[in-house]
């Protein structure tokens, strides 16, 4: 096992003062530089450039960065949620580290979305039936991975096939789960 634990430290939001939210900052007792090639054909959706040094993505609402020797994870509720994250991300890479043999390294992936092109793929109604005020608002949660475009009802009606079609392409395309 390459990592047993991940210790991690909870730090309050610099640039946002009055935030109720965190960041941990995970400082690793090994370097997993090499297995950051490895680590970006499992991880759906996120950004690494080989040389650089630091994979990044979102995943419920959160920014992860792995760099070689250290992992950042943004708006963090408390540290039970930070916990839970923190042995996620561990479990990941162990994973990866013990079926590397397996994997095919990527070198390059870039898989960002833009909550614009997500809005203009909606009815744009703002009804409110998934749950946020404004279809933007919507977009912008399926975009940082916290609902799933399945949750737009209307998008499912017969008369916007063609906007699902192209939203469900986009998608697949940035390594987004339709479901």
């Amino acid at each position: 096992m390459l990592i047993d634990k991940l210790d991690f430290k909870l730090v309050n939001i610099e640039c946002m003062p009055t935030s109720t939210k965190f960041n941990a900052i995970v400082d690793l007792e090994v370097d997993i530089g090499d297995l950051l090639p490895y680590l970006a054909t499992v991880i759906r959706g996120c950004t690494y450039i080989h040389g650089t040094g630091e994979l990044n993505y979102m995943d419920k609402g959160h920014i992860i960065a792995i760099r070689s020797g250290k992992i950042t994870v943004t708006a963090l509720a408390d540290e039970a949620e930070a916990r839970q994250v923190c042995e996620e991300l561990r479990n990941t890479i162990n994973q990866v580290d013990k079926q590397r043999e397996s994997i095919t390294p990527t070198l390059r992936k870039h898989a960002r979305l833009d909550p614009l092109a997500v809005y203009r793929e909606l009815p744009r109604t703002n009804c409110g039936e998934c749950g946020e005020t404004t279809c933007m608002a919507f977009a912008a949660r399926v975009v940082s991975r916290e609902l799933t475009a399945n949750g737009c009802k209307i998008l499912l009606d017969k008369g916007y096939n063609r906007q699902r079609e192209r939203l469900c392409q986009m998608l697949e395309e940035a390594e987004y789960d339709l479901q």
